[in-house]
């Protein structure tokens, strides 16, 4: 529902039009212009001819196509520009198509295409269109968004799982290309990447679970995961590497890595469960108190070393406070 016009590959102006309803396509091709007449007379089909004027839903031009029967037009219903609602005719508003005739002549080229996907690059940035498919010829949305990204040879890596989630819905929509970023956990690269948009990067929740906590978002903005994670992981990111490396309180039992890992408030703070495994091993010689217990705004409960090593004496304990390990032995 965009008229472009071009001189040579230069795109000079772009107009709003009307294109044809659902039952009435607007066809596709490639077409002249044959003839330009000003105050057009309407012939519609069985019925009385409608001379120039107000009433005439052709407006002040008309721009014949050498498809008989359709053409470029002004137009008497300026609301339906924008919208599927001609027979198959392109309207235009008046103002508009009296610019256009400043330069289009008969034997300019038209081409008519169908698409619901629309890229532009802009300063190392890229925006993504995504049209409604007016005339249901869309097989595959995904696949048209590919086939263009990759034509437009975005200059970055694309972060598709996100896209493709900010693709569906409603349309037309505008969306920023999420930039991928390499996600690097505790020095190994995390299977599920990050990615930036405009100002914002933004972490897979998946990460989360390392803390027994999901959520219904699949993605965090950073801020808010380190927000929501204070104390359990901290990190940075790279933009000349394109990569955010991100650290956690790793805990290792006897040699073998928890598979949650722990919090720092002070000092090392164990996981509830870990507690839990070490009680089924060890026998305290000072009894757990629940009390000791410290819960966080997710509801976890979680014990610190100090506790833990006046129940169980014979733990023992190595805190690498540079690189965040904690080592368990008994």
């Amino acid at each position: 529902m965009t008229l472009e016009l071009r001189q040579g590959n230069e795109t000079k102006r772009h107009f709003p039009v009307a294109v044809g309803k659902a039952d009435t396509p607007t066809p596709l091709g490639y077409f002249t212009v044959i003839n330009i007449i000003k105050d057009p007379t309407w012939y519609p089909a069985g019925r009385t001819p409608v001379p120039p004027g107000k009433d005439n839903p052709l407006g002040d031009y008309w721009l014949g196509l050498s498809l008989p029967g359709y053409g470029i037009h002004g137009n008497n219903q300026p609301a339906s520009i924008g919208y599927p609602q001609s027979s198959g005719c392109i309207r235009m508003h008046n103002h508009d198509l009296l610019e256009i005739i400043r330069f289009v002549k008969v034997g300019t080229p038209v081409e008519i295409v169908y698409e619901t996907v629309e890229i532009k690059q802009d300063s190392g940035r890229a925006w993504l269109t995504v049209y409604p498919d007016l005339y249901q010829r869309e097989s595959n949305l995904q696949s048209v968004i590919r086939q263009k990204v990759e034509g437009a040879a975005v200059l970055y890596p694309v972060h598709w799982e996100a896209l493709w989630a900010m693709s569906a819905g409603e349309r037309p929509r505008v969306i920023e290309i999420p930039r991928q970023i390499s996600l690097l956990l505790d020095g190994e690269v995390f299977p599920a990447a990050a990615f930036l948009q405009g100002e914002q990067l933004y972490l897979p929740s998946a990460l989360t679970r390392l803390w027994e906590r999901d959520y219904p978002e699949r993605y965090l903005e950073l801020t808010e995961f380190m927000r929501l994670l204070a104390g359990k992981v901290y990190g940075f990111f790279n933009p000349d590497e394109n990569k955010i490396s991100l650290h956690t309180l790793r805990i290792y039992c006897n040699g073998d890595l928890f598979p949650v890992r722990g919090w720092f408030q002070d000092e090392p703070l164990l996981p509830e469960k870990l507690v839990v495994f070490l009680g089924k091993s060890l026998t305290p010689v000072v009894a757990f108190s629940p009390d000791e217990r410290i819960v966080d705004e997710g509801g976890a409960c979680w014990v610190p070393l100090a506790t833990a090593k006046k129940c169980w004496p014979q733990l023992g304990v190595e805190w690498d406070d540079r690189n965040w390990v904690l080592n368990l032995t008994y």
